[in-house]
């Protein structure tokens, strides 16, 4: 048995070669250029290499409508999320503005360009409709609705070309799909258990990671952590992948895991999110996917296990989801344990969760050794390892 096919059964490549690239970027005064939110930067880079199979570039409104209804591609194969590039009508652009079988040169937020779109089609964005579908809510307390409220009310749409990488904070762990899979297969692995997360490690994360590579069908875990653009207060990236540096090669089998970064934008999509992250590691080349309690949840959105339970409606994914309960450290145990595992009073348990770590932080209170190992507790104390609070002020209701 090998790796699992990528999602549409082919690995997308639309990474231009480095004299070709330079060819067209020579070319840019002929074109028409927009700037890229730093989503659609990412999300640019990881149509690109195919992270995002079987996507070529940045939707259109009939694969809309299907994710939006169906969870799916307009030819059926399971997505669970829309990828688009949000921007205003072509003719707010001025009279250079594209039309439709137009070269556009796509920009970063400093004018850099990294990449093409050929523009296939415009139309308007059903704000409304998205977020109730796909976040299951229009209230910009949520921080995806919020940033639907902000964007600008077009879609363009069309397939997409890479002429340079995005720049981030720390490459060193950034691998394509391509080069994964090409280092599972150098170990020799066909079973590949995928680990999402978006926090530094706890001791909770730390029992799931070592439940799943105790199971005889998987032979290596991913850790893969996303460390693209995050909402304000969370991690920032260098503290998640300083901490996950040192539990790997402290702590976990050197010979059993890989650890590799995900630049994308976080999607607070609850059962939908986490349905997309374990296609993407799909096409990372993982057959296997770990799902705990409210994965890619945020507030009180989603109900906790609606995560796990969504993979039962898509059979065909062609990943195996490895589901997992709430777990704790128990003080009559002195060890960490679950529900199912566990027959002590609820009064032993110690809660091990990201809040209680977070407010021991803001205290200036020790962590510890029951939530966190004392290394990773260590980088957690370094000044400032919060995304700063520096988005918009309040938003209006969505229209349209």
């Amino acid at each position: 048995m090998g790796l699992p096919d990528p999602q549409g059964g082919r690995l997308v490549d639309r990474v231009l070669p480095a004299a070709e690239s330079q060819r067209r970027r020579s070319e840019r005064s002929a074109l028409a250029s927009v700037r890229l939110s730093e989503e659609a930067t990412f999300d640019l880079e990881k149509i690109a290499v195919g992270a995002y199979s079987p996507l070529t570039g940045f939707q259109g409104s009939a694969d809309l409508e299907a994710v939006l209804e169906r969870g799916r591609l307009a030819d059926g194969t399971p997505w669970s999320l829309p990828i688009l590039l949000a921007q205003p009508p072509t003719e707010a652009i001025g009279p250079r503005g594209p039309g439709i079988g137009d070269e556009v040169l796509l920009e970063d937020a400093s004018g850099r360009p990294i990449g093409l779109l050929r523009l296939e089609e415009v139309y308007p964005i059903p704000k409304s409709r998205v977020a109730e579908r796909i976040f299951g809510t229009t209230d910009p307390a949520h921080p995806n609705v919020a940033d639907l409220v902000a964007a600008p009310s077009h879609a363009w749409a069309g397939p997409i070309e890479l002429l340079d990488w995005p720049e981030l904070p720390d490459r060193s762990l950034e691998r394509t799909p391509a080069e994964m899979r090409a280092r599972f297969r150098a170990r020799g692995w066909s079973n590949v258990a995928a680990y999402q997360c978006r926090n530094p490690p706890h001791t909770a994360h730390e029992l799931l990671q070592r439940q799943t590579l105790e199971r005889e069908e998987i032979d290596g875990l991913l850790i893969h952590p996303v460390v693209g653009r995050l909402k304000a207060g969370d991690y920032r990236p260098q503290i998640i992948l300083q901490a996950y540096r040192v539990l790997t090669e402290r702590y976990l089998p050197a010979d059993r895991v890989e650890l590799a970064s995900l630049s994308i934008s976080m999607r607070y999509a609850g059962p939908r999110a986490a349905l997309f992250l374990a296609t993407v590691r799909k096409n990372f080349g993982c057959r296997s996917y770990i799902v705990g309690r409210d994965q890619a949840g945020v507030g009180g959105f989603y109900e906790p296990t609606a995560a796990q339970r969504i993979f039962d409606d898509f059979p065909d994914l062609g990943v195996v989801p490895i589901r997992f309960s709430e777990s704790f450290f128990c003080r009559r145990c002195q060890w960490m344990a679950s529900p199912r595992s566990c027959g002590h009073a609820p009064t032993d348990r110690i809660d091990t969760s990201q809040s209680r770590i977070r407010r021991l932080l803001g205290n200036g209170e020790p962590l510890p050794p029951e939530l966190l190992r004392p290394e990773v507790a260590e980088i957690l104390r370094q000044p400032d390892p919060f995304v700063p609070a520096d988005g918009p002020g309040p938003l209006p209701p969505l229209a349209g």
